[in-house]
């Protein structure tokens, strides 16, 4: 009979095993991150205890110990395999730090040690144990320094902001434990795009309280406030203003401009055409400030690459210079293209291009008809030209045509000044005018002159004159 209990106790331990809890975590679905966190002083870096690491959008902290070490782990929600993993770092009497890490799931990742500096050259240790008496709180004061910008959500850059308080007594004296304050911490004004503060409430520790804004998902400036109660009064700080940036650049808003689309780089070499890049965010936000664009021509010469500026815009030169398209008669475009990258990693390639007319010397005036007649009746003549380079595209913006008779009057297209384009056609390479003897004219033959002026460097001059004879003589 032992027989049958020893195998009717090993079957149940087996089933027992195979029933084991499948809500517990599959290590290979975490992340596993661990770092240190440094104080940095003006001559040596100490091991920081008591610094809270928070994992922003993943709601997982923890506090590193008195070797500067701290070691994550949790599940992030999702499918993926792989993480952008933005971590804040955070203690009262030091600046707000941040990093950024890649993770995998079932992967160990190391995140670059992490620096703290002190908030301002007065900070005072936070655990000091020689406290300076201090009276009721009478002010709040912005203390030390913050970071003037944050970008917005999910960016993948720095998206949130410490700013520290400093409560002192009417004599300037930081409020001792004694009287110490609850701080609260108020937007005044924002971009509406779901900024946050937190904590929205603190308790002064050494006069010290702080909050961190929280970018959204929206550029623009944030106005924070702090305020306590007093027992006899409400106390408010000057307001500390934060802008938020865009995010990383988006391909459905980036876009190219000329400052010319026409340029007679056949004609003149060293013509010098600036190009922008409008880069913006997912949520049409202009990208932040300092963003690379590179740039890149198949003909003439372009500047490689520029950063952009609180609008989103890079701008570089172009240059005709050679090589120059070989077969201009069927196609005369540069094509230029800007790109950047919608990641910190350079692995999201976007791209943007356009094209800039290169065109070529003034061409022959065609008038039709190229010859009249006309009597003593005022009967006016109707006459169609058209004008381009010789290979029949319009001429630069700012060449001026003008229609003269030398008797008689025109009116019409006879005082014109061409526009940036690169289509041909009515109003650029087409145009008409009229002609009118008037009732007595006498004089045996008049002449209609039209002439193409073009900037310096543009397409070049030219003139063509048509003769008119009198019936009557």
């Amino acid at each position: 009979m032992k027989k049958p209990i020893l195998f009717g106790f090993i079957f149940t331990l087996l089933i027992l095993t195979s029933c084991k809890d499948t809500s517990e975590t599959d290590p290979d679905r975490l992340l596993n991150l661990k770092g240190k966190v440094y104080f940095l002083s003006e001559t040596q870096v100490f091991p920081l205890e008591g610094a809270l690491i928070t994992v922003q959008d993943h709601f997982t902290q923890t506090v590193s110990d008195n070797a500067g070490n701290f070691t994550l782990n949790f599940e992030p929600e999702g499918e993926e395999d792989e993480f952008d993993i933005t971590l804040q770092v955070s203690k009262i009497g030091y600046e707000l730090n941040g990093v950024y890490v890649q993770a995998k799931r079932g992967m160990q990742t190391t995140v670059p040690d992490v620096l703290m500096k002190t908030a301002g050259n007065d900070s005072l240790p936070i655990d000091d144990p020689d406290e300076e008496i201090s009276g009721e709180p009478a002010h709040i004061e912005i203390y030390g320094k913050h970071n003037s910008h944050v970008y917005v959500k999910t960016s993948g850059l720095q998206e949130t902001a410490m700013i520290q308080f400093r409560v002192t007594d009417a004599a300037g004296v930081p409020v001792d434990t004694d009287h110490k304050a609850l701080v609260h911490f108020e937007i005044l004004n924002g971009p509406g795009g779901g900024e946050y503060l937190f904590p929205d409430t603190m308790t002064t520790v050494r006069g010290l309280a702080y909050t961190v804004l929280n970018s959204g998902t929206i550029a623009g400036p944030v106005q924070i406030n702090a305020w306590l109660e007093s027992d006899t009064d409400i106390v408010h700080s000057l307001p500390v203003r934060v802008a938020v940036y865009g995010g990383l650049p988006d391909q459905d808003h980036l876009s190219l401009g000329f400052e010319y689309v026409n340029i007679a780089g056949h004609v003149h070499l060293g013509i010098i055409d600036e190009i922008t890049a409008f880069v913006g965010d997912r949520y049409s936000n202009p990208v932040a400030p300092g963003t690379i664009v590179y740039f890149n021509s198949d003909y003439g010469i372009i500047e490689g690459a520029a950063v952009t500026d609180e609008m989103g815009r890079a701008t570089v030169e172009y240059m005709s210079a050679f090589p120059l398209p070989p077969q201009p008669q069927i196609v005369s475009l540069a094509k230029i293209t800007a790109h950047t990258y919608g990641d910190t990693l350079q692995s999201d390639l976007l791209s943007i291009s356009g094209n800039l007319l290169l065109t070529g010397q003034t061409g022959p005036i065609v008038i039709s008809p190229d010859h009249f007649n006309f009597d003593y009746t005022n009967t006016p003549l109707q006459f169609n030209y058209t004008i381009s380079d010789i290979w029949g595209y319009p001429l630069v913006s700012g060449s001026r045509i003008s229609v003269e008779a030398t008797d008689g009057a025109v009116y019409g297209d006879v005082n014109i000044t061409t526009r940036d384009t690169q289509f041909s056609g009515a109003g650029t390479t087409d145009f008409s005018f009229a002609w009118a003897p008037g009732d007595s004219l006498e004089t045996p033959q008049v002449y209609i002159s039209i002439k193409v002026e073009t900037p310096v460097s543009g397409n070049g001059y030219r003139s063509v004159s048509i003769l008119g004879d009198n019936d009557e003589n």
